[in-house]
């Protein structure tokens, strides 16, 4: 069986009608010693990625063109026979879309894969027809009303509203803490299940349909979303995700140093070691954390910390502690756990 590589020469994003149904695909079929493979039939599946090469799929069509006497074919994609999924259905606004091709050379279905590249560009209908849940509204990226609630939702939780995360509200800002692995993609609900999504309107500036804010390193993220009005009386919310360090400040010696806290992924719960001598006092024998900027502490004794709240205390006696945190979106609340060893 020969196989098959492909020269992309462009896709062109043709307006088809005033939302496009498919976009043309050009490319020259070439055999193993660089011949095209002309005048003949060929088999083409296309699949559309959600968010990576190796994404998951969320349309994919199949295409039997002929090639030309220069192996050229040309297909419109969105107009194949489709497998999984609609085109239409193809939220262009949720996350960046990768094209993945494969091909039989014999007219089989023995498909053998060209490659995945990401769609940097579409046609600009199709983004603003394609506002989650509501095709056709809110086209392009659009200003901001004064908010009193705020979600977070994205990748990882397969942009799925219902499951978004309410940010805490200060009044004049939100906030939310999550570790988050590289090549996270983030966006804004102003309520669960709702319609309209909020990302990146440049700036790091909040905007209906705005593109994905994407984390660049894995690592604990303090998320804020910081309100100002502008000259105009508008509202703005500038974003910012932080990758912030996660310590516990043991308080028996002078000067008081902060102790980081290590991540575990299998059971998502920071933890760290330390040695209390005999001979601290009482008063000196607490710890509160520290996330990021902020102080933690304990009101209740409830074995869950509070912002801002009450040392920590530690039983009397020489030994060494280990310490674990599970943080919670909101921080407060977060369950702690101080165990002699």
């Amino acid at each position: 069986m020969k196989k098959l590589y492909f020269l992309l020469l462009f896709i062109s994003f043709g307006m088809m009608a005033q939302i496009p149904q498919g976009f043309s695909y050009q490319a020259v079929a070439l055999n193993t010693t660089g011949q095209p493979v002309v005048s003949s039939p060929v088999k083409i599946r296309l699949s559309i990625l959600e968010g990576s090469a190796t994404g998951e799929a969320s349309y994919v069509e199949l295409h039997n063109p002929t090639t030309n006497n220069v192996g050229l074919f040309t297909l419109t994609i969105g107009q194949g026979v489709a497998q999984t999924g609609t085109f239409s259905g193809i939220n262009w606004a949720l996350t960046s879309k990768f094209l993945k091709v494969e091909i039989d050379v014999n007219n089989g279905t023995n498909y053998i894969t060209v490659g995945s590249s990401q769609l940097l560009a579409v046609p600009y209908a199709m983004y603003a027809g394609a506002v989650i849940g509501t095709p056709g509204t809110n086209p392009g990226p659009g200003p901001v009303s004064e908010l009193t609630q705020l979600y977070l939702y994205g990748t990882f939780n397969s942009f799925n509203a219902t499951t978004s995360l309410p940010m805490v509200y200060t009044g004049t800002s939100f906030y939310g803490y999550k570790y988050l692995t590289a090549g996270t993609q983030l966006k804004f609900l102003t309520a669960q299940n709702a319609t309209v999504a909020y990302g990146n309107g440049g700036g790091n500036m909040l905007a209906q349909n705005g593109s994905p804010f994407v984390v660049n390193s894995s690592g604990m993220y303090l998320i804020k979303a910081v309100a100002s009005e502008n000259v105009d009386g508008e509202w703005e919310y500038n974003i910012s995700i932080s990758n912030i360090s996660i310590k516990v400040n043991p308080n028996y010696a002078s000067p008081n140093y902060e102790q980081a806290m290590t991540y575990n992924a299998n059971t998502n719960t920071f933890s760290c070691t330390f040695y209390v001598p005999d001979f601290a006092s009482n008063d000196f024998r607490t710890i509160w954390f520290k996330l990021g900027s902020s102080s933690y502490g304990d009101n209740l004794a409830d074995g869950s910390i509070d912002l801002g709240g009450e040392l920590i205390h530690l039983p009397l006696g020489e030994d060494t502690y280990l310490i674990t945190l599970n943080i919670n979106f909101s921080g407060s609340g977060s369950p702690y756990t101080v165990t002699p060893q």
